[in-house]
């Protein structure tokens, strides 16, 4: 887990940071590799295959591990793979986390919202990130802070560039398959 900034706090677990580049690095050269194979005449079909699910297998993993808490001046943003929670501070009743050990932001409203950040798993029954995530965050909803405004939770797709390029190139590559060599 690392924490970024004075006026916006990032908090993610590190193992994602690593995995994010393991798998962008290892399966972009893979397909940068298969691409370029196409070049010396092999038949595009199967190149493009590998491509495509190369694209395919970046675009996954990027969303899983950008899987974030963004503790920004007027708002806590629970960023999951495919959607964000902004919730404003005066409207965030509880943090804490359930009997599995997954961190759970509890609005005024009575509405649980899991971060898949930090979800439990075994390994962080013994590392304990989402607990320390949780104290983090309790200190940090402690401290003061402008709570005006009228702005309302929101819950809006996640934007994110890489992981949006390598499906549109996905689906690029799966079109050009499937036409290739008919």
């Amino acid at each position: 887990m690392k924490t970024q900034g004075k006026r916006r706090q990032v908090l993610h677990r590190t193992s994602f940071v690593v995995l994010s580049a393991l798998f962008t690095t290892g399966f972009g050269i893979m397909a940068l590799g298969f691409a370029v194979s196409m070049l010396g005449g092999v038949p595009p079909r199967g190149p493009l295959a590998v491509v495509a699910a190369s694209l395919g297998v970046i675009a996954f993993c990027r969303r899983i591990t950008g899987s974030r808490i963004v503790l920004g001046p007027r708002v806590l943003s629970v960023v999951n793979p495919v959607f964000t929670y902004e919730v404003p501070y005066r409207y965030v009743a509880r943090v804490g986390s359930d009997r599995r050990g997954n961190l759970v932001v509890t609005t005024r409203e009575a509405v649980d919202i899991r971060s898949v950040g930090f979800a439990g798993s075994l390994i962080d029954h013994f590392v304990g990130s989402t607990d320390r995530a949780v104290a983090e965050l309790k200190a940090a909803l402690a401290e003061p802070r402008d709570l005006r405004g009228d702005s309302r939770p929101v819950r809006r797709w996640t934007r994110s560039w890489v992981a949006d390029g390598c499906t549109a190139g996905m689906l690029v590559c799966i079109v050009l398959a499937v036409f290739a060599n008919a």
